[in-house]
């Protein structure tokens, strides 16, 4: 176990006040005050919302619902915190037909993990004869999540299935089979995986894999050696699973390089991505660590990386769980919203939204304010133009456990909140959960960019009003109707796919892009659209927000402009290409010139 670091005294006498020995409770100020009354009033003012959105269920061919994994008996009690997480989903064209499949994981012990197939209007769900099923064995593996590519560039996409054990990769072998090959790859390893990130470090055309470990991975959750395996301390914890870094090559081979990357670390990371933060022309990473602060790591363009200090992430990030990059306000400049935790009345962390200015100065401003940072116990979200106006709107889902919703567990868990080392760290000094509720029955939240980093919460009125314990979401085209629909996968709780079928009238622009020199799906490119005097910046990532990998393609809203300007792509092989004037409602198909 890695020293407990030494805290401020400041900060430990704030905590032990605000928690107490006997776990009392104190209001953290106006400001969760101001973040909930907000979202009230939003809602009210957004009677006329320009989003509406209708839920889906078993007659568009949805029918799933995660569950957690059984482990280590001794863990009975306190199962909802151990396995508080696994539900997951990504978008992939996993047929090569042309339109968005979903994957969806579960971690329950013979549990299957499905693939749902767009036939016309409707689903399918097809993953037992594609082989992706069947991937969940108690003491062997429990799935948390997939990540999705062209990894052996022959034209369709294989998969990463990763989670808690054995991690898995899985070959598409077309005409929707797919054959387990993890150890040939070099993947049959073991490691407690949360999150992971597909991205070409060294900008060879060969996509590299970064594995998110949370529980240490000489941990076994089936057949513990100690219950000594949570978090040493709640802000400063240090003693969690090691992150570990593959480089990729041809013939669908990965090498571990985690030491030669500068990568290894022991926090508890959760979540992260993968975009070119400083302008420099290579790949670097945001990573948002739970009990702890956010990273940036900066690449030199070989493939190693270095902690970028004095960012002044850790102000306010306690509890990161997800990292969504977007244009927030069409300054042709990436922002990161990280998640964290609101509970009035307990603990006011908030989300952050990060304005990174990284290529100047290396500067970063927070400019979340009281809708976009309070908007419950948040896990993940996916940025993505709802309503077509040409800005970025955000979708969060959230919620921990929904049981009990008379009983919470609050009271038990600021008992701990104080203590550090062993006190926190033994899973048999917690209090057992029963059928206690904690930060349950939260709505997902659908924040509408106003321009200037200001959101209107519409989430009542736009349809979306799911309560259940969210953990992924990913803003997808599901139908090619330029309406970007939303998938929300939830803990212990059913997959829901809302549609959008908001009114018609603003326009849109799509790129679906094809690598030639650089990977084949182009993970890592920059799409930058001028239109209209805007300027927007997206790219193209394998692995985002929580647990999830969201449309490959570059959507972007036009408002009532009915052609892009220009568009320049600045691919990763470092080729940049000028395209002009192209019409609006279609996926322009565009392939990497030559260099």
């Amino acid at each position: 176990m890695a020293p407990t670091p030494t805290r401020p005294l400041a900060t430990l006498f704030a905590r032990l006040v605000f928690f107490g020995a006997l776990g009392a409770t104190w209001y953290l100020g106006s400001e969760a005050k101001r973040g909930i009354s907000g979202r009230e009033e939003a809602a009210t003012r957004e009677l006329d919302c320009p989003v509406q959105f209708r839920r889906l269920g078993p007659e568009a061919g949805f029918a799933f619902t995660h569950e957690a994994p059984r482990l280590d008996p001794r863990l009975d009690p306190v199962l909802p915190q151990i396995a508080g997480t696994g539900a997951a989903v990504s978008a992939v064209d996993a047929d090569q037909d042309g339109a968005l499949d979903l994957y969806a994981t579960t971690g329950g012990d013979g549990k299957p993990n499905a693939l749902f197939v767009r036939r016309g209007e409707r689903f399918e769900e097809v993953a037992e004869e594609a082989g992706l099923a069947q991937l969940n064995r108690a003491g062997e593996f429990a799935s948390h999540g997939s990540v999705w590519a062209d990894l052996d560039h022959d034209g369709d996409q294989d998969v990463v299935v990763y989670g808690w054990g054995r991690q898995r990769l899985l070959r598409n072998d077309g005409e929707l089979r797919f054959t387990e090959v993890s150890a040939e790859a070099g993947l049959d390893l073991w490691m407690n995986a949360v999150g992971a990130v597909l991205f070409d470090a060294n900008a060879d055309g060969w996509l590299d894999l970064l594995l998110l470990g949370y529980y240490r991975e000489d941990t076994n959750l089936w057949e513990l050696e100690t219950t000594r395996i949570l978090h040493e301390d709640q802000e400063f914890a240090m003693n969690g699973g090691r992150n570990r870094f593959f480089a990729g090559g041809p013939g669908l081979t990965f090498t571990e390089r985690t030491e030669e990357s500068g990568l290894a670390g022991n926090r508890w990371s959760y979540a992260a991505a993968a975009a070119d933060l400083d302008a420099d022309g290579d790949q670097d990473l945001y990573i948002a660590n739970d009990y702890g602060t956010e990273e940036v790591w900066r690449n030199d363009g070989t493939g190693r990386f270095e902690l970028w200090p004095d960012l002044g992430l850790d102000a306010e990030s306690k509890s990161g769980m997800c990292v969504a990059l977007g244009d927030a306000t069409n300054s042709g400049r990436l922002a990161a919203y990280v998640t964290n935790i609101t509970e009035p009345g307990f603990l006011q962390q908030g989300n952050n939204l990060r304005d990174l200015r990284l290529a100047d100065q290396g500067l970063q401003t927070n400019r979340a304010n009281a809708i976009s940072a309070n908007c419950g116990w948040a896990w993940g979200a996916d940025w993505g133009d709802l309503d077509c106006d040409g800005l970025l709107d955000l979708v969060v889902v959230n919620g921990f456990r929904s049981a009990n919703p008379k009983k919470e567990y609050w009271y038990q868990m600021g008992k701990l909140a104080g203590g550090v080392g062993g006190l926190l760290e033994d899973a048999t000094h917690w209090a057992p959960f029963e059928d206690m509720s904690l930060s349950g029955y939260q709505q997902s939240a659908v924040l509408l960019n106003r321009g200037r980093w200001s959101f209107a919460d519409v989430s009542p009125s736009s349809g979306i009003d799911d309560r259940h314990d969210g953990r992924a979401v990913i803003l997808a085209d599901l139908w090619d109707d330029g309406l970007l629909d939303v998938v929300v996968a939830n803990q212990n709780g059913p997959l829901v796919v809302y549609r959008n079928e908001s009114p018609a009238g603003a326009h849109w622009i799509g790129f679906d892009l094809r690598g030639t020199s650089s990977n084949p799906d182009g993970i890592g490119a920059e799409v930058l659209v001028r239109f209209g005097g805007e300027t927007q910046l997206q790219v193209v990532t394998a692995g985002h927000g929580f647990s999830s990998q969201t449309d490959p393609r570059i959507h972007v809203g036009l408002g009532e402009r009915t052609v892009a300007e220009e568009v320049v792509i600045r691919w990763p092989s470092g080729v940049e290409q000028t395209l002009t004037n192209l019409p609006a409602g279609v996926y322009h198909k565009v392939e990497e010139p030559e260099s």
